[in-house]
């Protein structure tokens, strides 16, 4: 049962990794691509699919006046046409709007001043003839009947009646030119001392003046005692200097009465309502508006009026405003994915050229959709306020998945994807900044630090690195929403309210996430190692320990074969490290690049003094030997795709060798056939399957595997000699082109030359001849000697 299952897993691993044509590979991604669009805005878009309709009814559960069976929350924010609302606003607009009157300055000339002219004669003729007595101006002058003797005497007593006559005219005119005296009562005063009067003068230089509405004064209140009579009064003593008291409240008396007899303003009704319906049709109609997550009405509260508007309103626009947020996400997403499609293949042009990858991104990404649609169906629960004190991005393992793929692949693939992931969580969140900043920064931290995850407290680390971002952008984001940090209301117990304080919860969520998150990454890496057979940094230590079994098979077949591996191992794992290459990997590459000599190890040059069997294959059949080799490496991709290897280790297999030529076997073919026989042979039967090296990984061991079997032929280790061995041997990998793919530039095989060149020095030195034991004690035999005969 056990090995079935094995070699069903090593039949899956084989079709996720196989490599097939690119054309193949982007036609698979634009799938996904699809697939994971309409998935995408599906899950965002589930809250806005299929509104239900409200039964605002008379005899409907929502009516007016009826207790709400259930609980209605927005799930979108929309706008809507507020009837109520445009009404109160243009009865603003139209309530400021001043109310005009029209005073007429001709009554001073056609009206009062002829009066108070005639008025005045008549007093000095009364005077002139002696019968100056209060009762006689009564009787002469009907005008001032109705003042007190006291009133009339004191302008008797008055010596200039021309001045008189004067005080009384400028008291006039003070009252025309500060005040709009009306005949009739005016039901609108409170309205107009708000809004204020625009008084429109006929007959003066100044034709329009808008004047505060306690300025305009019906003439029945001028002889009220009061604040307006006290006003006026006031303004005679301001204006009128040196008069008696006596004379002055003659004088503003008589003045009154001219003005109480002919009101000079009238109010325009027509003109007012003309601009009053002006500045009304100026407001445009008032729109209000219903915010995301509003609660329009909760369970048990009665319907009043305007939460009956909200309710039809949502009836009314909520169709248009999903559909308009279903079409929003769809072109958000496309955008967002034409970015990151643009950028991976900007940056990361082959990082994403095998099924298995794609597979898992993919795969991974719909997790965290999903995850986030649960999400967002709890978080938004009717009456359960979570909004209020978390915020719902720390509900979602978006630091999981930048971590495990900036561990498993690279920093800038992680964040790509988080950066995709972070508008998604924006649009979930019901556009909250707060959510999409947690977002983004949580995947760009843990995608760089994804790459440095080498030892199992790494994850800690990252667990608690997690969680200090987050309680940052947390704290930012209350700070920014003005909420509250501590408890509203204090218990007096300070232990009691730092546990039931916002700030305590939010940190204690910061870190389960971030822990969370390290955690499930712990848990979720041997499970993509063991079904995608992912080389990651842990899966490379365990097969970097000899103890594997195709090691150990190696090490017994072909013993010279396993010796030969360690030392080309430490050739090209220093070479990598001085280029900053994937060193582990190297190594790992490696040790299994010769598996495939197992089947025949005797037959390889490096195991015949080991393996002495008379079954090797004669080496003077020059094409059964260079199959015999060819078979090699095809037999140790077999092996290696058995033993479930990374598809990254297997390709040093066939990549060491490229498609470079065995000169040895094709050289004796060459010499020892006639001339008719050498017409038929095949270059291409003597040169290795390939591929030529894709990697500079690969270009290395290429380099270096051919280097540490040449450098046995050499007579003398010297730095020289080592110099020119390493040049031929890069030279005859140019000549044929077999680094052309890889990557490696001339100052990388020039780092690649001293690399090499110092481990073979410092393995191939010659040691010092150690004595013969016996030399040693015929030494000592000798020195006692000489000891005894002194």
């Amino acid at each position: 049962m056990n090995r079935l299952f094995e070699n069903t897993m090593a039949k899956l691993t084989d079709i996720l990794t196989k490599v097939r044509p690119v054309s193949f590979v982007r036609n698979i991604q634009i799938i996904l691509v699809f697939v994971t669009l309409i998935f995408v805005t599906y899950n965002l878009a589930i809250p806005f699919f299929g509104q239900q309709r409200i039964n605002v009814d008379s005899d409907g559960p929502f009516s007016e006046g009826k207790i709400a069976p259930e609980t209605i929350q927005s799930v979108k924010e929309f706008f809507y046409e507020d009837p109520e609302k445009t009404a109160q606003e243009r009865g603003k607009a139209s309530g400021n709007v001043p109310f005009s009157f029209d005073k007429d300055f001709n009554v001073l000339t056609n009206g009062i001043d002829i009066n108070l002219s005639e008025d005045m004669d008549l007093l000095k003729q009364i005077t002139s003839e002696g019968r100056g007595t209060p009762g006689t101006v009564k009787e002469k002058i009907p005008r001032f009947r109705n003042r007190t003797n006291e009133e009339i005497q004191a302008i008797l007593d008055y010596g200039r009646k021309d001045k008189v006559k004067s005080f009384i005219q400028q008291y006039i005119n003070l009252i025309f030119s500060r005040y709009c005296i009306v005949k009739e009562e005016l039901e609108f005063q409170n309205d107009l001392d708000r809004s204020g009067a625009k008084i429109r003068n006929l007959g003066t230089q100044e034709p329009i003046v808008v004047i505060d509405g306690n300025l305009v004064i019906p003439r029945s209140q001028i002889y009220k005692e009061g604040p307006i009579l006290a006003t006026l009064q006031k303004l005679a003593e301001d204006k009128l200097k040196n008069v008696s008291p006596d004379l002055l409240k003659a004088i503003s008396r008589i003045g009154l009465y001219y003005v109480y007899s002919y009101p000079a303003c009238t109010y325009n009704s027509e003109e007012t309502e003309l601009a009053r319906q002006k500045a009304a049709d100026s407001i445009a109609i008032q729109k209000s508006r219903i915010q995301v997550n509003e609660i329009i009405v909760r369970a048990g509260e009665v319907v009043t009026p305007s939460v009956r508007l909200k309710l039809e309103m949502m009836n009314r626009y909520a169709t248009r405003a999903n559909l308009a947020s279903i079409t929003s996400i769809f072109i958000s997403q496309c955008v967002l994915i034409a970015i990151i499609g643009f950028y991976l293949i900007r940056y990361r042009p082959n990082r994403l050229n095998d099924l298995s990858s794609n597979l898992i991104i993919f795969l991974t990404l719909w997790i965290v959709v999903v995850a986030i649609y649960v999400v967002s169906k709890i978080f938004y629960v009717n009456d359960v306020d979570w909004a209020g004190s978390y915020y719902f991005a720390l509900f979602v393992p978006i630091g999981m998945i930048c971590l495990l793929l900036g561990f498993v692949y690279d920093e800038q693939l992680a964040i790509a994807l988080g950066f995709f992931l972070s508008f998604t969580v924006f649009f979930a969140s019901r556009y909250n900044p707060t959510s999409f900043m947690l977002a983004f920064t949580v995947a760009v931290v843990s995608a760089v630090y994804g790459r440095k995850l080498k030892k199992r407290i790494d994850f800690l680390k990252a667990g608690f690195l997690i969680s200090f971002v987050q309680i940052l952008i947390s704290t930012a984001g209350y700070l920014f929403d003005g909420r509250e940090f501590w408890v509203t209301s204090s218990s007096g117990n300070f232990y009691f309210d730092l546990t039931h304080s916002n700030i305590f919860r939010l940190v204690m969520l910061c870190f389960i996430n971030g822990f969370a998150s390290a955690t499930t990454v712990q848990f979720l890496l041997p499970i993509y190692e063991y079904i995608f057979n992912i080389p990651t940094r842990f899966k490379l230590i365990e097969l970097a320990d000899t103890g594997h079994p195709l090691l150990q098979e190696l090490l017994a077949k072909a013993p010279s074969t396993y010796t030969h591996t360690f030392m080309v191992a430490a050739m090209s794992e220093r070479a990598a490290q001085n280029l900053n290459l994937d060193w582990l990997l190297v190594r790992v590459g490696v040790y299994f690049h010769d598996i495939g000599k197992i089947p025949n190890a005797g037959f390889f040059i490096e195991n015949q003094h080991l393996i002495p069997k008379p079954e090797h294959i004669d080496k003077n059949n020059p094409a059964l030997a260079a199959k015999t080799v060819i078979d090699h490496v095809l037999d140790g991709i077999e092996m290696a795709k058995k033993a479930r290897l990374p598809r990254e280790i297997i390709d040093f297999i066939p990549e060491h060798h490229g498609t470079s030529t065995m000169a040895f076997f094709y050289h004796k073919a060459l010499q020892t056939l006639s001339l008719q026989a050498r017409k038929k042979i095949r270059k291409s039967d003597f040169q290795y399957p390939g591929p030529k090296p894709r990697s500079k990984e690969t270009g290395i061991v290429m380099i270096a595997d051919s280097l540490e079997a040449a450098s046995r032929s050499l007579d003398e280790v010297s730095p020289e000699s080592l110099d020119e061995l390493i040049r031929k041997i890069i030279n005859s990998k140019l000549a044929e082109n077999q680094l052309d793919e890889s990557g490696l530039t001339i100052g990388d095989l020039e780092i690649i030359k001293s690399s090499f060149k110092e481990v073979l020095l410092s393995s191939l030195h010659q040691r010092p001849k150690y004595p013969k034991p016996e030399d040693t004690k015929a030494l000592e035999d000798t020195t006692k000697a000489k000891k005894v005969s002194k």
